[in-house]
């Protein structure tokens, strides 16, 4: 068999895997440059650091406050209003096939302080991750499979699993309603580095043969070519 055009058609699925929308998977924020866009939970631009993050590099930081009822407080937005990393995060996240959503925290309470991450679709449509506890003074990751479980999502707001993830919008990171006692009315510094989204492992395992089948044709053609 030939092994050029057995590549090549399996290179040009795996381009066009990811949808028509800006969605990137894999895709990974690190902040190397700058905030990339993101906004604070009052929609101002957060703090922005070239050093220190999880691998030493960029972070942005903002100001969490504890507040008692409701669905608590966010900290930082990724908003497709704002082109937050370019839009990476937006799109069909089903079709996309993203099977993980994860991002790293820090804070500086004396205790630890609960998160979720919010990932909304508009319209009251909105996956709510359960809670993370997270302990100060070192770098903690939420990571949360994209499945249709409890396990992962508290709730969808107005919409489903399916009417969530099929048009994301905007990726939240949040102060939970339900704190340790202690911190009430209290506001701490909080902390964000590598937002990251990654695709189901046969997604990734496509991408490489794809990749791969076009390594191979191009380095024919280009010997073609050159002979």
């Amino acid at each position: 068999m030939n092994t050029r055009f057995f590549l090549v058609p399996l290179a040009i699925a795996a381009i066009t895997i990811v949808p028509a929308q800006a969605l990137i998977v894999p895709f990974t924020e690190d902040f190397t440059t700058g905030a990339s866009n993101w906004l604070n939970g009052t929609n101002a631009a957060p703090g922005w650091s070239a050093t220190g993050g999880v691998d030493g590099g960029g972070y942005i930081s903002a100001p969490g406050a504890i507040t008692a009822g409701g669905f608590g407080t966010i900290v930082f937005r990724g908003n497709a209003s704002a082109d937050a990393s370019g839009d990476a995060f937006v799109g069909d996240w089903i079709s996309g096939g993203v099977s993980t959503f994860s991002a790293y925290l820090y804070h500086d309470a004396p205790v630890a302080l609960n998160f979720y991450a919010r990932l909304d679709a508009g319209a009251g449509r909105a996956a709510s991750s359960v809670d993370f506890s997270v302990a100060p003074g070192a770098w903690f990751q939420l990571e949360i499979p994209i499945v249709n479980s409890s396990t992962s999502f508290q709730s969808y707001g107005a919409g489903t699993f399916a009417t969530v993830f099929n048009g994301i919008q905007n990726v939240q990171i949040v102060l939970s309603a339900t704190q340790d006692p202690s911190t009430a009315g209290q506001t701490y510094n909080v902390s964000l580095d590598r937002v990251a989204i990654v695709p189901e492992p046969g997604t990734m395992a496509l991408l490489a043969i794809g990749a791969l089948g076009l390594a191979l044709f191009r380095g024919r053609l280009h010997g073609r070519l050159a002979s």
